[in-house]
């Protein structure tokens, strides 16, 4: 085993990323569960956790794009090529339908 393996950054990114990421959705159902909480220690709590959660997710993100800018660039340079593809018109569909399903409750709720 190789002791003085030099530090891989993009890995790093991708792990922080990742679990950022899963971290998030976790403390933003815990928000959503303590909404009608007046402000606990609790509800400060999970409020922190997703802010600074939502705060390391944008720099660790914006981190990996810096990292694999060569992928980055030639993915949209293939994109040009194609209009668009199916997978990802069922993927932008299916984000938009879940995003329209769970916010417009909002305008339902009394």
């Amino acid at each position: 085993m190789e002791t003085n393996k030099k530090f891989n950054k993009r890995a790093f990114v991708t792990f922080g990323m990742l679990a950022s990421g899963i971290a998030l959705p976790v403390s933003g159902l815990m928000n959503h569960y303590l909404a009608f909480d007046f402000l606990t220690q609790s509800r400060h709590f999970w409020m922190s956790v997703h802010n600074i959660l939502g705060l390391l997710f944008t720099i660790f993100s914006v981190s990996h794009i810096f990292f694999n800018w060569r992928a980055v660039k030639n993915y949209f340079l293939k994109l040009q090529r194609i209009f668009i593809s199916t997978e990802a018109l069922a993927a932008i569909s299916i984000v938009v339908f879940i995003t329209a399903l769970f916010a417009l409750h909002t305008f339902l709720a009394r």
